[in-house]
Formats: C-alpha cells, sequence, structure tokens
C-alpha cells in the first residue's frame, strides 16, 4: 500500500470527496470502500435471483460514483444522504431498464460488428462484442442511456444505421438531408464513446476492489 493511501485514509470524508473531484483516483476507491456497505444495503432490496448480485453492485457503484462527483457541500445536505439518493435511483433505473428492455434492438446490433461502408475505423474501440455465454448488462445499460441522449427522429436515423441502411437511404426514408444523418452518426458515435470510457473505468474501479 502507498504512502498516499496511508495518508488519504486519515482524512476527512469531505476532503477525500474534493479529492475524487478534481481525479484522485485513490481517494475515491477509500470512499467506495466506505460506503460499499450502503451500496450492498440498498442493491438487496432489489435483487433478484434472475440476476447475478455483482450485476446490480455494480449498479450501485456507478450511483454512488456520480454522487460523489456530483455532490456540493452544503450545510442542510450530508454526502451519505446524497449518495443513498443516488444510489437507490441508479437501481431503480436499472431495474426499469430491464423490464422495459426498450432498446433491444439496438444493443444486440451495437454489440456485433458493424460492416456498414459509413462506419469509422475507430468504431471498434467503443463498440465491442458481448460474452455470449453472460449477458453484459452494465454494458448494455450504458449504451442504452447513450440512445436515450437523442431525440426521437435522431434515434430514428441510429435505428436504421445499426441495421445497415447507407446515409442515403436513411435521409430518403425519413425526408432529411444526408447531412443530418451523418451529424447523427457522429453525435452517437462521440456518445457512446464517452458512455464506453465510463463503463470501463467502472469495472476497472469494481475489478481492483477499489485500489485504483
Amino acid at each position: 500500500m502507498s504512502r498516499h493511501i496511508y495518508k488519504l485514509r486519515a482524512l476527512n470524508l469531505n476532503r477525500l470527496i474534493e479529492l475524487s473531484q478534481i481525479g484522485d483516483n485513490q481517494a475515491l476507491g477509500i470512499i467506495l470502500e466506505k460506503f460499499e456497505p450502503m451500496v450492498k444495503s440498498i442493491v438487496s432490496k432489489y435483487y433478484g435471483t434472475w440476476l447475478e448480485f455483482e450485476d446490480f453492485l455494480q449498479i450501485g457503484l456507478v450511483g454512488l460514483i456520480q454522487a460523489v462527483y456530483n455532490f456540493k457541500k452544503d450545510a442542510n445536505t450530508k454526502f451519505s444522504s446524497f449518495a443513498y439518493m443516488n444510489i437507490s435511483s441508479e437501481v431503480k433505473s436499472f431495474i426499469t431498464y430491464l423490464n422495459r428492455n426498450k432498446h433491444k434492438v439496438l444493443t444486440e446490433a451495437l454489440s456485433m460488428e458493424s460492416t456498414d461502408e459509413n462506419f469509422t475505423e475507430n468504431a471498434d474501440y467503443y463498440i465491442q462484442s458481448v460474452n455470449p455465454d453472460k449477458r453484459d448488462y452494465l454494458k448494455e445499460y450504458f449504451i442504452s442511456k447513450s440512445l436515450e441522449e437523442l431525440e426521437k427522429h435522431e434515434t430514428e436515423i441510429v435505428e436504421l444505421w445499426l441495421k445497415g441502411y447507407t446515409y442515403k437511404e436513411i435521409s430518403k426514408q425519413l425526408k432529411t438531408t444526408t447531412k443530418k444523418v451523418d451529424n447523427t452518426i457522429q453525435k452517437i458515435k462521440k456518445v457512446l464513446e464517452k458512455k464506453t470510457e465510463e463503463y470501463e473505468k467502472i469495472l476497472d474501479i469494481f475489478g481492483g476492489r477499489y485500489e485504483i
């Protein structure tokens, strides 16, 4: 264990939050460790045998990390209360996603290598194959949240694009310009890249059991 970790463990929670918000991942790891019992307590209320506990635990950690990054020190707000609210909200959102499975077609399409002529070379960076032996619900959830950032007409464009339609075919079918199609595809690629970076960070944090 590094000397930095020993020093961090002596700091109060507010200071650890401040350090986490400016990029100190070891400070974030200590917070995750401290609040793991809370995450497990919340997750246990929603956990079902139809999905592995660790899938829910990872989602709970997503909520906790978001709480750390979004928390603003306020005399009337305790971080523990703020974290509880964020964790619960994220877990509920995840369950709603699973029940709704709104973007099943899109996530399945995103898990396969695209043959679309308009797909860029770096696409594989943020769209990787899902392990066929175990569905990666966390990844699918992140992709779903990415798609929810799009407007309805943009989602229609992305759906056709993922089915293999060319820009020209999409523009003709939806009565829009190829420029609009291109702008929308570039937008979803950027959103997916950002979400994938978040996804990979969660896996690193979870896999290292918070020593990050």
